[in-house]
């Protein structure tokens, strides 16, 4: 390349360097570097340590000989190499200015551009008495969170943005308290915490480097080292080949505290030369670095004009680097802003306005609510698939109503077919193994369980002595018939508390989403008195008529008698009755094994006395088998029950009585009917609202304008689409057709995991960059790794419950005065499984007890333990 065309290029980096600065430079006027945090290059240092110094040096521009006026507040230097040499001073607010009328004067204060620096330290003198921290107007500690901007042009400055920070000291004076201390100290941590900030840390040689404090404040920040920067100064102090030379020297070469930025070292003037030109300065310089141990360092690492264009190397990188995170920052902000003035809507100073504001509410809110109740989750308030709103402390995600009342449903119906019976019949004296229990009552509605037994044959002499009791109009050998009625009575008895336990549970899911949505859909003013005034009313009408429904649903178990209707209870006492005195004829006839014989002969011929002998059995055991006919009859009529019970708690209560009516309690018709007065109650603004609005406006302008400026250098242009899977494929058949590709082709290598890698040896290394030549100043990188992309075909991801639907049934068998799981996993109980038979299930369910905080005003969460029906 000819030295014309290498100047030509230089040229071109130095302005897409200048522009790109600029931009960020650009981005701080506007405002948003309180918004967002922006890259840039902060000097840190105790004071004395020379840090004015380093920053004339960079600069070679005079600050003010005294050192104490520039440390009272931060000051942002700005350089940028132009044909024409300019200086301009400005001063921007900081947070803790609240005054709109003394922000207004500092953004007033605006010098005028001039050719020559002589006259700056002036210029920062009246930039100080403006901030009212100078002639006896100090604010707090003599501090302040003002920033002074100093810019300066020139033809020979670097591309550099600086924030020169307030110098660190430990010992207190008249005109340094202890307070300042601690704000100073607490001003260098803010700019530090910035992850986009590069820290320079400023050492002297002529303070012990356990005394300066910015090492140790940059490393608990910045522990890996990996933005820091250190700097040591005055080096021409120190003695040759003494201990602290050597200690310094250590630092320099990155020995004593190894820093990924490294280290550079600076002389500065001393007193005697304090009025030599700049020229002089550097020459004065480059003879200390000429001489005795320091000539043997590397000329990268000593010198201003070396950390001159190692700053502005290390700026421009880190800008570039930081350039993605920061447009997606703003993007962020804006969309933050964005919802939250939604939310405020416009001004509304009027009535009407005030009525418009919560119509277009009541509005959403019937959209949502609606796709809430039928599973249809397309709004944002939803979601997406991998959503980080959801707790991910909690089991379900409240917003998805339907799932979650879906799912309570399913439990309810398990729970009761268990624990629905006030007792559990069974044959032996076996009782459920404790292992089986304590799962059970891990289970919602379940936690308080504990399972009553009785003998089948204790039962069935209860049965008879309630029989002597009830004995009416009859024929002998028959029971009156409402014994049955009054069995099932008893059995069911827990029907009613764990109905009452799921009803609670399921309108406080309810009365939890509906605040979720009024939080999403409202501000933090208009929330709370939209469901004092109009919610909450509307919601407890609705818990009311739910529990009038269970009332009426009850009623008549309490003191009707059974009324089985269809086929299925007259079939299934008939297949009973007939179980029962196969059983009793097989065993006067032996036909029945037993411990003393185990095989019994089922060839036996029997003769006319034998079962004549065997029939006389039966009718001596008629009061037996009135008894079993109660149980019979009373079973077969609970299992038919049951389920009817459970449908109705379902249909007839939830969804008629609470999901139903949930879109009609917030409407547009229901805000137009509403009085003026409560309109003006409920969605009148207070006055911080309509600044908070005027806020946010200005604000969002700000990231808006920030987003244009970037936008020129965003990295997400235009590129190639990927390839598709099967043009992969199609290539790969190619390729194994082809001798002349299969010669050519990429020897294919291994990773430590196992995934294969290609690349021109099995050696070579498993990144390939490539620059993108449409990415203007930024070079775009593409990584490929080893690892090979995901199929699109995988199996999905496990179930977001943690349950499988396939749970193995525990072994133990019992006979339950209620109804079991059908033989598909369901949780609706069957009718027509027989008397006793029922597997108790070790069904996984996801909710937990416990208590857990709802929004403000609106009780407890749901799925606590809270409801504890007995049982």
């Amino acid at each position: 390349m000819s030295p014309s065309s290498e100047e030509y290029a230089l040229n071109q980096l130095q302005v897409e360097q200048s522009k790109l600065l600029d931009k960020i430079d650009e981005l701080r006027s506007l405002g948003i570097g309180g918004l967002v945090e922006l890259p840039q290059l902060i000097v840190c240092g105790n004071q004395s340590s020379g840090k004015s110094s380093v920053l004339e040096a960079i600069s070679r521009v005079r600050f003010p000989a005294k050192g104490n006026v520039c440390t009272r507040f931060a000051t942002e230097v700005i350089l940028r190499r132009s044909p024409q040499a300019r200086v301009k001073v400005s001063i921007e607010p900081g947070a803790s200015r609240t005054d709109n009328q003394e922000r207004a004067k500092l953004q007033a204060f605006n010098s005028e551009s001039f050719s020559t620096s002589d006259d700056l330290p002036k210029l920062i003198k009246e930039a100080e008495e403006c901030m009212r921290i100078g002639g006896g107007q100090l604010s707090t500690a003599g501090f302040s969170d003002d920033v002074l901007k100093v810019e300066i042009s020139g033809p020979e400055k670097p591309e550099l943005s600086l924030v020169d920070l307030p110098g660190l000291y430990s010992s207190v004076s008249d005109d340094q308290n202890e307070e300042g201390m601690m704000l100073v100290e607490q001003l260098t941590k803010k700019y530090m915490e910035n992850k986009r900030s590069i820290i320079l840390a400023v050492i002297s040689t002529k303070l012990d480097y356990h005394h300066q404090r910015v090492l140790n404040l940059a490393g608990k920040i910045d522990p890996g080292h990996e933005r820091t920067l250190g700097i040591v100064t005055q080096p021409d102090t120190l003695s040759p080949g003494s201990e602290e030379e050597e200690t310094y020297l250590k630092f320099i070469k990155n020995e004593k505290i190894n820093l990924q930025l490294g280290w550079h070292v600076l002389c500065n003037r001393k007193f005697e030369t304090r009025n030599t030109s700049d020229d002089e300065r550097d020459r004065n310089e480059r003879d200390v670095f000429e001489q005795g141990r320091w000539a043997s360092l590397s000329r990268e690492i000593v010198g201003i004009d070396s950390l001159r264009r190692r700053l502005s190397n290390i700026l421009l990188k880190h800008v570039r680097r930081s350039l993605p995170d920061l447009i997606s920052d703003i993007q962020n902000k804006i969309s933050g802003h964005e919802q939250k003035l939604a939310k405020m809507g416009t001004a509304r100073s009027t009535v009407r306005d005030q009525r418009g504001f919560l119509v277009d509410i009541s509005s959403k809110f019937g959209r949502i609510t609606d796709q809430a109740l039928n599973g249809m989750y397309s709004d944002d308030f939803f979601g997406g698939f991998d959503d980080q709103k959801a707790n991910k402390e909690d089991t379900h995600d409240f917003r998805r109503l339907r799932a979650v009342i879906r799912e309570m449903n399913e439990n309810f119906a398990e729970a009761i077919s268990i624990r629905g019976c006030r007792r559990i019949i069974r044959l032996t004296d076996t009782s459920l193994p404790f292992p089986t229990l304590q799962q059970q009552r891990s289970k919602p509605y379940m936690n308080d369980w504990v399972p009553e037994y009785v003998n089948e044959a204790t039962l069935q002499d209860e049965i008879k002595e309630q029989a002597v009791k009830y004995r009416g109009i009859e024929l002998p050998g028959n029971a009156n018939q409402m014994l049955v009625g009054s069995l099932f009575r008893d059995q069911s008895e827990p029907w009613e508390s764990l109905a009452e336990a799921h009803l609670k549970d399921v309108w406080t899911s309810v009365n939890y989403f509906v605040g979720l949505v009024l939080q999403h859909l409202t501000d933090q003013h208009t929330y709370p008195l939209l469901m004092r005034d109009l919610i909450i009313p509307e919601m407890d009408r609705l818990r009311a008529r739910l529990f009038e429904k269970l009332q009426e649903l009850t009623s008549y178990r309490k003191c009707g008698h059974p009324l089985p209707l269809g086929k299925n209870f007259l079939s299934t006492i008939q297949e009973s009755r007939k179980k029962r005195q196969l059983v009793v004829l097989k065993k006067e006839l032996g036909l029945v094994a037993s411990p003393f014989f185990p095989n019994a002969d089922l060839d036996k011929t029997f003769n006319a006395s034998d079962l004549d002998r065997a029939a006389s059995q039966l009718q001596s055991s008629s009061d037996q088998f009135a008894a079993a006919e109660i149980i019979d009859q009373m079973q077969a009529y609970y299992d038919t029950a049951i389920v009817t019970f459970i449908d109705n708690i379902a249909i007839l209560a939830i969804e008629n009585c609470l999901l139903r009516p949930l879109e009609h309690i917030f409407t547009g018709q229901s805000i137009i009917g509403m009085e003026d007065a409560q309109i003006q109650s409920i969605a009148a603004e207070p006055p911080n609202v309509e600044l908070d609005r005027k806020r946010l406006n200005e604000e969002l302008n700000k990231l808006n304008a920030g987003r244009q400026t970037l936008s020129a250098f965003s990295t997400d242009g235009p590129s190639m689409p990927s390839r598709p899977v099967f043009a992969s494929q199609l290539a790969s058949r190619s390729e194994k057709s082809s001798p002349s590709r299969q010669a050519n082709r990429p020897q294919q290598g291994t990773s430590s995991n196992g995934s294969s890698y290609s690349g021109p040896t099995a050696n070579s290394s498993r990144q390939q960059t490539q620059n993108n030549p449409s990415s203007g100043l930024f070079q775009q990188t593409s990584t490929a790794t080893s690892k090979p992309p995901p199929s699109p075909f995988a199996a999905p991801s496990p179930s977001p419950f943690g349950g499988s639907s396939n749970a193995k049934e525990t072994p133990f068998s019992s006979k339950v005065f209620g109804a079991g799981k059908g033989s598909s996993g369901s949780a609706q109980p069957t009718p027509n499984h027989g008397v006793f038979n029922t597997s108790l299930s070790g069904f996984a369910s996801p909710f937990k007890n416990g208590s857990n905080g709802g929004p403000s005003g609106q009780g407890p969460r749901p799925f606590g333990s809270t409801s504890s029906p007995s049982g």
